[in-house]
């Protein structure tokens, strides 16, 4: 019996070590920087077009690939199939296919690809065809550059045609480059398409809570940004709404200015609470849309639902029964910062390291971010009101935290911005809750939704990009520029550690032996850049003294020898 259950968990391990392989191969990753005015090159194109052609395109006509692959083998249920994280032979096939059909659009072309996939799976030729003619589209547009002469068009004070701003998988109509980029208008965020996709991901989010915690989240910490919402219309926006079960309504000029309940019935779980912490472009561009969650969870508070269904409800009465608090102050839960200010500057105090200790870094962020911006129970507006204390007393309930990635060009520790807001918000939470919160990270890079921990989330990042040769010698190329890219990525992970300690010490470790102990490797990046090759060793080893990495003492020496050559002049090494 021993020997069987043994076997089961190897089995077991097994298959999560193949899942992660698996999701490492197929996470799209830059490989180098872009350089304006250069057009694409040749090898990114294929997994490029392939993200492209997994998603359906009903304005223009085109249906995702494996879709159409998946009903020409007669593979039924092939959207559960879809979002089951679990591998399986028919999903490898159904992909399997799909990269072969892109990769033989790449060389020779729509017809060429269309014949070769209704011969290979039976697709009918006619509906892969559109499909395949938006991916000529796409690549011709990625051949071409009209950065330059855009650049010297503005100069010369002409006229810029202007072009939506997003993911060029999510919406390949951002090409040509070249372009001004519009916003959107903010009374028709959340678009229905958002909502749409909203529902799965905060059904992906609450199960995981669910599965982990054993309960779904009495109250969650939403950080919401104005270019993802412009991106994604709405994505981030709509999943907050779900997540209290109400839906935008809209009027007659499709302007969402109102929300309806959904019914416990429908909704078939608990209402929960959700705080709004919300970038100051945010703020500038969606004064509609925090005004519409504002009348979400003020309409939720007063449901007359039981408080094991209601989050909301339950947390507005236990505040005011707590003390003296009207109703007002209890429901407020979206927060930025004062009108005219920006950001949390926690990034700046972590990137300079004028720390000592980490709750420091969620004070600084509820200082922030602590202005609310609501209506009280009159109608009138209360714009950028200070409320330290009311969003302590919010994120004092909270259990788990969340934020959505919109791109695959810029993940967690490409920019600073995210351990600055998630990171963060969540340090602020767990110092007022006395309780590390969970903490989640969604993505829309891919047609299935998935959901991942931050722990995860760092871990594949570091495997796809920091430790992936691929990527690093991609950003090689670009010399001076690409050792300041890595030591960026390399510092940006070092600040999941300072607001989350969200990093397995085995990260520091490599990086150390990818860039710093392998002496040709640690040659090359002196002669780039020996400015950033400093600040990567200077990361380290305050990894270290903050406790954040006990690496073997040899190592330790090594890396404080090498800088302490910096100090004296003596660079090079043998």
């Amino acid at each position: 019996m021993t020997s069987k259950r043994n076997s089961l968990e190897r089995d077991a391990r097994v298959m999560r070590l193949y899942e992660q392989l698996l999701e490492i191969e197929q996470r799209l990753i830059p490989t180098g920087l872009h350089v304006f005015g250069a057009a694409s090159e040749l090898q990114e194109k294929a997994d490029l077009l392939r993200m492209v052609a997994s998603f359906d395109r009903p304005e223009n006509g085109s249906r995702a690939l494996p879709k159409l692959v998946a009903e020409a083998l007669r593979i039924e249920n092939y959207d559960a199939l879809l979002h089951d994280s679990s591998p399986s032979e028919t999903k490898e096939l159904i992909d399997g296919l799909v990269s072969q059909a892109v990769q033989k659009f790449c060389e020779s072309g729509a017809d060429s690809a269309a014949d070769w996939l209704n011969t290979q799976a039976d697709v009918d030729r006619e509906k892969s065809l559109p499909t395949f003619l938006l991916l000529t589209k796409v690549a011709e547009q990625l051949d071409s550059n009209t950065e330059l002469d855009s650049l010297l068009s503005a100069l010369r004070g002409e006229y810029i045609e202007p072009g939506p701003g997003a993911d060029i998988v999510q919406n390949p109509m951002v090409l040509p480059t070249g372009r001004n980029t519009h916003a959107v208008n903010p009374y028709s965020v959340p678009s229905q398409l958002a909502f749409a996709r909203a529902k799965h991901t905060a059904a992906a989010l609450l199960q995981r809570c669910l599965e982990e915690q054993g309960h779904y989240p009495r109250a969650m910490a939403l950080v919401l940004w104005g270019l993802d919402n412009i991106k994604t219309q709405g994505d981030g926006v709509a999943q907050a709404l779900w997540l209290l079960g109400v839906r935008p309504v809209r009027d007659a000029l499709n302007r969402a200015t109102e929300i309806e309940v959904i019914p416990l019935e429908e909704l078939r779980r608990p209402r929960i609470d959700v705080v709004l912490t919300v970038s100051g472009i945010f703020r500038d561009l969606f004064a509609p849309t925090m005004a519409l969650l504002d009348k979400a969870v003020r309409r939720v508070a007063m449901l007359d639902e039981p408080f094991e269904m209601n989050y909301v409800r339950r947390n507005v009465q236990e505040k005011m029964a707590a003390g003296p608090c009207n109703f007002d102050d209890a429901v407020t839960r979206v927060f930025s910062n004062a009108p005219g200010n920006y950001g949390s500057n926690v990034n700046f105090m972590v990137m300079d390291s004028q720390w000592e200790t980490e709750a420091t870094l969620g004070d600084l962020f509820v200082t922030r971010k602590c202005f609310a911006y609501t209506r009280d129970s009159r109608g009138r507006s209360v714009e950028g009101r200070e409320a330290q204390h009311l969003m302590n007393d919010a994120l004092s309930r909270v259990e788990a935290t969340y934020q959505n990635i919109d791109s695959f060009e810029i993940g967690i520790t490409d920019v600073d911005h995210y351990f600055e807001y998630l990171g963060g918000v969540s340090k602020a939470v767990e110092t007022r809750s006395k309780s590390r919160p969970a903490i989640y990270l969604s993505d829309s890079l891919s047609p299935q939704v998935k959901v991942r921990t931050l722990q995860e989330t760092v871990r594949l990042e570091t495997r796809a990009k920091t430790l992936n040769p691929k990527w690093y010698e991609g950003m090689l190329k670009h010399g001076f520029r690409g050792v300041a890219e890595i030591e960026n990525h390399v510092a940006n992970t070092f600040g999941w550690s300072a607001t989350a300690d969200a990093v397995d010490p085995w990260i520091y470790t490599e990086i150390s032996k990818t860039f710093l102990l392998d002496p040709i490797m640690f040659q090359r990046l002196l002669d780039l850049n020996p400015h950033s090759l400093r600040s990567l060793m200077k990361r380290l080893l305050e990894a270290h003294e903050r406790g954040y990495w006990n690496p073997d003492e040899d190592v330790l020496e090594t890396l404080r020898d090498r800088l302490d050559n910096f100090q004296l002049g003596r660079e090079q090494i043998a």
